[in-house]
């Protein structure tokens, strides 16, 4: 059950759900990383400081103003320093344009304003229980350094303004300058209820879960399901392609894929069509060479039988038909003398006797070569020893036989031997001017080995032989029709070899294709 559910969800479309999945939950989780680390970065930013910064500076001024006015005084400047800092609540002014008064104003719990004088002490403060009056300033860091540059007359926001640590809260200094240009006090700003991000994102975790959820369960089923209907249309495809390949292995060159779309499948589809294509026009190529190379085995056959009855012409007309012609004149000079010179009719019986003996020699040999019947169910081997014991008997030729590791042989390999032994010892008894001659039959594994040697005058190989003479190129063309090879080897006064390499085995057809034969060393 492992085994088929690891198969199931290996094939191609689970692994597209998988990695559509991985996407659609991956994309959800930047887009929640991106959106927490944007509240890192608003609540950590610079720009908030500064603002608070510009306006301390704003405020600066107005109690500049305040405190240059002849008439101002300490409560009036409390009253307006609380209308800055007093909460949404409260409508300075009101919707009339009427002034509150200081008595209608309550210190807001989060802004903090404090004006300090020169020395740093508390003049007043919108959160006086926690700033004394006369007393130095209560505040987290770095609040004595802003203290301090805004002391130094220094007006830049960027340097007047920070984060407070370890509470995290925007804070800000801004100097307050008299009518003669100098510093007269310090106003401190600090926003006591700005959230730090900490506590903020424990806060918001079940908002945050209870979005992200739902959010992930949603993006999750919009992934799986555009990854299954995708995955089933390329899982499809790739099906139809495998399917087509096995029946092409299979010898179907039929089958052909459909898929006009430009993607690499479809473009591996068109390979494949091209590739069948190719493949069935080799085939009917093959299966037209094949039927070419029947054809011309035929008019080879056909050409040898040809050429052996020609052969077989110029024996009878060389031997036969001289014996005869002789024996036709003998007998008509025996009848001549028959009455008038008995003793010479007689003497010309005798020579009509031996002529008749020799032509009847000459058929029984013509005979011979037409069928050598010492291969009808006994074999190569007996077969040349009969026919060497015959031309040792009838032409006074010595020929030494051996045989090695002697087997049965196709019926058509034997008999190409046995003309090719047959004919090369004809060539020794007519052309060598020897009486001697060897021959050597081997039987191997793959291959058999024939070798007929003599030690007579030779000849040149390369040169021009007579067109009648038909006995090497009769040989090269019995060796080379069973997928042989033939090589001569002679020179003048040196003696002649030829040697023949046969494979041991029947040729065969496969598919209208003729099988490949081994390639025999050329001796």
């Amino acid at each position: 059950m492992t085994t088929g559910l690891r198969k199931r969800f290996s094939t191609i479309r689970w692994k597209l759900t998988g990695a559509f999945l991985a996407v659609a939950l991956l994309l959800a989780l930047t887009m929640i990383a991106v959106f927490v680390a944007g509240l890192v970065y608003i609540f950590n930013a610079p720009f908030i400081p500064r603002a608070t910064a510009e306006s301390a500076r704003d405020l600066a001024r107005l109690v500049s103003e305040e405190m240059a006015n002849p008439a101002g005084n300490l409560d009036q400047l409390i009253a307006q320093l609380k209308r800055f800092s007093q909460s949404s609540r409260s409508n300075p002014g009101g919707g009339d344009g009427a002034t509150a008064t200081p008595e209608d104003l309550q210190p807001s719990n989060e802004l903090l304003i404090t004006l300090l004088d020169v020395e740093g002490r508390v003049i007043t403060s919108t959160h006086p229980q926690d700033h004394l009056q006369g007393q130095p300033l209560n505040a987290p860091e770095p609040a004595s350094e802003l203290v301090l540059r805004a002391l130094r007359g220094v007006s830049d926001t960027e340097q007047l303004a920070a984060w407070s640590h370890p509470d995290h809260q925007p804070i800000a200094t801004a100097p307050v300058f008299g009518p003669d240009g100098s510093v007269t006090g310090v106003l401190y700003l600090q926003l006591t209820s700005f959230p730090a991000i900490g506590p903020l994102l424990a806060s918001m975790t079940p908002y945050l879960v209870s979005f992200i959820v739902p959010w992930l369960l949603i993006s999750g089923g919009i992934g799986m399901f555009y990854s299954w209907v995708v995955g089933r249309g390329f899982a499809r495809r790739i099906i139809r392609l495998t399917e087509a390949s096995i029946d092409l292995s299979d010898g179907d060159l039929s089958r052909r894929i459909e898929d006009p779309s430009g993607d690499e499948i479809g473009q591996l589809g068109r390979q494949f069509n091209a590739m069948a294509d190719q493949l069935s026009e080799s085939l009917r190529s093959l299966r037209l060479l094949a039927d070419r190379n029947a054809q011309l085995a035929e008019q080879a056959a056909q050409l040898a039988a040809l050429d052996e009855r020609n052969r077989l012409a110029r024996e009878l007309h060389d031997s036969v038909s001289q014996e005869l012609f002789s024996l036709t004149m003998l007998a008509a000079a025996a009848r001549r003398t028959l009455q008038t010179r008995p003793e010479l009719t007689a003497d010309r019986l005798v020579e009509i006797e031996a002529s008749a003996r020799r032509a009847l020699e000459e058929t029984r040999s013509l005979i011979f070569a037409l069928r050598p019947a010492a291969l009808d169910g006994r074999g190569l081997a007996p077969a040349l020893r009969d026919l060497v014991a015959a031309l040792q008997e009838r032409q006074g030729l010595h020929i030494t036989l051996r045989i090695t590791g002697e087997r049965p042989l196709p019926l058509e390999h034997e008999q190409a031997l046995f003309r090719i032994v047959q004919e090369a010892l004809a060539n020794v008894a007519r052309h060598s001017g020897v009486r001697e001659a060897e021959v050597d039959l081997r039987y191997n594994d793959d291959v058999v080995t024939l070798e007929v040697r003599d030690e007579g005058r030779g000849f040149d190989p390369a040169a021009a032989r007579n067109p009648r003479a038909i006995g090497l190129h009769s040989m090269a063309e019995r060796a080379e029709a069973l997928g042989g090879r033939i090589a001569i080897r002679s020179a003048p006064d040196q003696g002649t070899t030829i040697a023949v390499t046969l494979p041991a085995w029947r040729e065969t057809f496969r598919d209208g294709a003729p099988a490949a034969l081994p390639l025999e060393k050329p001796l």
